[in-house]
Protein backbone atom coordinates (compact mmCIF):
# COMPACT_ATOMS: atom_id res chain seq x y z
CA UNK A 1 0.00 0.00 0.00
CA UNK A 2 2.50 2.50 0.87
CA UNK A 3 3.89 2.25 -3.01
CA UNK A 4 0.56 3.15 -4.53
CA UNK A 5 0.41 6.53 -1.59
CA UNK A 6 3.73 7.24 -3.22
CA UNK A 7 3.35 6.94 -6.45
CA UNK A 8 0.04 8.87 -6.07
CA UNK A 9 1.56 11.48 -4.18
CA UNK A 10 4.00 11.99 -6.71
CA UNK A 11 1.51 11.96 -9.54
CA UNK A 12 -0.43 14.83 -8.06
CA UNK A 13 2.94 16.98 -7.36
CA UNK A 14 4.04 16.16 -10.85
CA UNK A 15 0.50 17.64 -12.45
CA UNK A 16 0.23 20.14 -10.38
CA UNK A 17 3.65 21.53 -11.58
CA UNK A 18 2.99 21.70 -14.87
CA UNK A 19 -0.91 22.94 -13.93
CA UNK A 20 0.94 26.07 -12.35
CA UNK A 21 3.54 26.43 -15.06
CA UNK A 22 0.79 27.12 -17.75
CA UNK A 23 -0.77 29.28 -15.83
CA UNK A 24 1.73 31.91 -16.71
CA UNK A 25 1.64 31.41 -19.91
CA UNK A 26 -0.90 34.53 -21.07
CA UNK A 27 -0.11 33.05 -24.97
CA UNK A 28 2.40 30.95 -26.67
CA UNK A 29 2.39 30.37 -30.97
CA UNK A 30 4.43 29.26 -33.29
CA UNK A 31 4.98 29.35 -37.25
CA UNK A 32 6.64 26.36 -38.81
CA UNK A 33 8.90 27.85 -41.67
CA UNK A 34 8.27 26.71 -45.10
CA UNK A 35 10.68 24.42 -47.05
CA UNK A 36 13.13 25.27 -43.61
CA UNK A 37 14.24 28.63 -45.39
CA UNK A 38 12.77 32.09 -44.06
CA UNK A 39 12.54 34.84 -47.10
CA UNK A 40 13.84 38.19 -46.41
CA UNK A 41 10.74 39.39 -46.91
CA UNK A 42 8.16 37.10 -45.18
CA UNK A 43 6.61 38.58 -42.08
CA UNK A 44 5.48 36.14 -39.27
CA UNK A 45 2.82 37.88 -37.18
CA UNK A 46 1.14 36.40 -34.07
CA UNK A 47 -2.44 38.26 -32.71
CA UNK A 48 -3.44 38.06 -28.98
CA UNK A 49 -6.35 39.11 -27.33
CA UNK A 50 -4.83 40.96 -23.91
CA UNK A 51 -7.36 41.29 -20.99
CA UNK A 52 -4.57 42.04 -18.20
CA UNK A 53 -3.63 45.07 -17.56
CA UNK A 54 -2.41 44.77 -13.71
CA UNK A 55 0.26 42.12 -14.00
CA UNK A 56 3.85 42.27 -15.59
CA UNK A 57 5.20 39.82 -18.35
CA UNK A 58 8.00 38.99 -19.94
CA UNK A 59 7.60 38.43 -23.91
CA UNK A 60 9.54 35.92 -25.80
CA UNK A 61 10.53 35.03 -29.38
CA UNK A 62 10.92 31.17 -30.04
CA UNK A 63 13.54 30.12 -32.72
CA UNK A 64 14.05 26.38 -33.64
CA UNK A 65 17.16 25.93 -35.72
CA UNK A 66 18.85 23.31 -37.65
CA UNK A 67 21.89 22.44 -35.88
CA UNK A 68 24.02 23.20 -39.04
CA UNK A 69 22.57 26.75 -38.81
CA UNK A 70 25.48 28.81 -40.28
CA UNK A 71 25.92 31.89 -38.13
CA UNK A 72 26.59 32.49 -34.34
CA UNK A 73 23.74 35.30 -34.01
CA UNK A 74 20.60 36.30 -35.91
CA UNK A 75 18.90 39.92 -35.98
CA UNK A 76 15.32 40.40 -36.12
CA UNK A 77 12.50 43.47 -36.71
CA UNK A 78 10.03 43.61 -34.36
CA UNK A 79 6.86 45.16 -35.02
CA UNK A 80 4.16 45.54 -32.52
CA UNK A 81 0.74 47.30 -32.57
CA UNK A 82 -1.41 47.96 -29.76
CA UNK A 83 -5.23 47.75 -29.88
CA UNK A 84 -4.97 51.74 -29.98
CA UNK A 85 -2.83 51.54 -33.46
CA UNK A 86 0.52 52.50 -31.62
CA UNK A 87 3.58 51.27 -33.47
CA UNK A 88 6.63 50.02 -31.86
CA UNK A 89 9.74 49.12 -34.38
CA UNK A 90 13.15 47.75 -32.83
CA UNK A 91 15.84 45.52 -34.04
CA UNK A 92 17.51 43.10 -32.34
CA UNK A 93 20.38 40.41 -31.67
CA UNK A 94 20.01 37.09 -30.05
CA UNK A 95 23.21 34.90 -29.91
CA UNK A 96 22.63 31.10 -30.73
CA UNK A 97 26.19 30.28 -29.88
CA UNK A 98 28.83 31.36 -27.31
CA UNK A 99 31.94 32.37 -28.92
CA UNK A 100 33.21 29.07 -28.74
CA UNK A 101 30.51 27.93 -31.13
CA UNK A 102 28.62 25.77 -28.27
CA UNK A 103 24.60 26.02 -28.75
CA UNK A 104 23.16 28.33 -25.80
CA UNK A 105 19.44 26.86 -26.72
CA UNK A 106 18.57 23.15 -25.86
CA UNK A 107 19.22 20.71 -28.06
CA UNK A 108 16.35 17.94 -29.58
CA UNK A 109 18.05 15.93 -32.08
CA UNK A 110 19.23 17.83 -34.72
CA UNK A 111 17.10 21.12 -33.60
CA UNK A 112 18.06 24.03 -31.32
CA UNK A 113 15.27 25.48 -29.38
CA UNK A 114 16.12 28.66 -28.48
CA UNK A 115 13.80 30.62 -25.81
CA UNK A 116 15.14 34.67 -26.27
CA UNK A 117 13.86 36.99 -23.89
CA UNK A 118 12.66 39.84 -25.93
CA UNK A 119 10.98 42.28 -23.69
CA UNK A 120 11.21 42.12 -20.00
CA UNK A 121 8.72 42.90 -17.47
CA UNK A 122 5.98 44.66 -19.74
CA UNK A 123 2.87 46.05 -18.30
CA UNK A 124 0.24 46.01 -21.33
CA UNK A 125 -1.09 49.81 -20.98
CA UNK A 126 -4.34 49.01 -22.57
CA UNK A 127 -6.87 45.66 -23.13
CA UNK A 128 -7.73 44.39 -26.71
CA UNK A 129 -5.78 42.91 -29.55
CA UNK A 130 -2.09 42.97 -29.85
CA UNK A 131 0.03 42.03 -32.90
CA UNK A 132 3.42 40.77 -33.18
CA UNK A 133 5.07 40.92 -36.63
CA UNK A 134 8.78 39.21 -36.97
CA UNK A 135 11.11 39.72 -39.94
CA UNK A 136 14.85 38.58 -40.07
CA UNK A 137 17.30 41.11 -40.96
CA UNK A 138 20.26 39.01 -41.73
CA UNK A 139 22.28 39.70 -44.84
CA UNK A 140 21.28 36.92 -46.61
CA UNK A 141 17.70 37.11 -48.11
CA UNK A 142 16.83 33.55 -47.81
CA UNK A 143 18.08 32.46 -44.50
CA UNK A 144 17.73 28.57 -44.34
CA UNK A 145 17.67 26.41 -41.52
CA UNK A 146 15.00 27.79 -39.75
CA UNK A 147 12.24 25.12 -38.91
CA UNK A 148 10.28 27.54 -36.57
CA UNK A 149 9.87 31.16 -35.38
CA UNK A 150 7.21 31.81 -32.61
CA UNK A 151 6.46 34.03 -29.39
CA UNK A 152 5.01 33.55 -25.86
CA UNK A 153 3.99 35.83 -23.29
CA UNK A 154 4.42 34.58 -19.76
CA UNK A 155 3.82 36.61 -16.15
CA UNK A 156 6.94 37.85 -14.77
CA UNK A 157 7.83 37.09 -11.25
Amino acid sequence: MPNKKILLLSGLIILLFFTDCKKNVLYRASTEIQNKTWQIGDSICFNTEIKDTKNYYNIFINLNIDENFLTENIWLFVKSTSPSGNILNDTVMFYITDKNGKWLGKKHGNTIKNKFLYKPHVKFPETGNYKFCLNHGMRKNDLPKINSVGISIEKSE
